[in-house]
């Protein structure tokens, strides 16, 4: 993440960089797992305003700047030595998480097809496929971006949410997998607002009554 060569004994990113990850830790968020300032309560303020589609979701560090860049490189230069680190660690920090919640099928976030022939791969396929290869989960690509949005950047929360109203459908051999399902995990690298997860779950959940969960790499901070 500093961009020093590693030295002998060093794996995915060097000591220094490690010390410093900005872990999430409690207090967090009992329904997205954003970090909370105050442990007297249960969920963020985004999360007490609005209904949700998810039942529950996980990240494991803060969206601070250092990260911002590092998965910037993962996604638009294709350092996968950098998406190897981020997927052994989502493995490693989530692995308990989503066996307790029962999960039987991971979804990755879809990107839209002009954007993933561009980048020559979609990071969330990427890791969703590290978790179920290592989980022996079935990866269900059960969703399919039809508009190439708007960047999320720069909106508000209203103007993500419009931006990605009805943006995502079920794919055909998507729904085969889900018809023995009931248990749904989504994998994205980013959780900012939330939108681009709360719409996937919406598409998934007007197929069948499914319990989804979420997990990513980052997340916002509620203060």
């Amino acid at each position: 993440m500093c961009g020093k060569l590693l030295v002998r004994g060093e794996r995915g990113i060097c000591r220094e960089c490690r010390e410093h990850l900005p872990v999430v830790t409690e207090p967090v968020c009992r329904h997205c797992g954003k970090p909370i300032a105050d442990s007297g309560k249960a969920v963020c303020l985004d999360c007490a305003k609005k209904s949700s589609e998810i039942r529950e979701g996980k990240a494991l560090w803060t969206y601070t700047e250092q990260m911002k860049s590092a998965i910037a490189d993962f996604k638009y230069s294709g350092h996968m030595n950098s998406g190897e680190f981020f997927a052994e660690e989502l493995l490693r920090c989530g692995h308990d998480w989503i066996c307790s919640r029962k999960v039987e099928c991971i979804v990755p976030v879809p990107l839209h097809a002009r954007k993933k022939r561009f980048r020559g791969f979609n990071q969330a396929e990427y890791l969703a496929g590290y978790l179920a290869e290592n989980l022996q989960l079935p990866v269900c690509r059960a969703l399919v971006r039809t508009r190439d949005t708007r960047p999320q950047k720069g909106l508000d929360d209203k103007q993500r949410a419009k931006n990605l109203r009805g943006v995502f459908e079920l794919t055909k051999g998507g729904l085969k997998v889900l018809r023995d399902v009931q248990r749904i995990l989504l994998v994205d690298d980013i959780y900012t607002t939330g939108a681009t997860l709360e719409e996937c779950a919406r598409a998934l959940r007007t197929y069948s009554d499914f319990s989804v969960y979420s997990i990513c790499l980052c997340i916002g901070k509620d203060y």
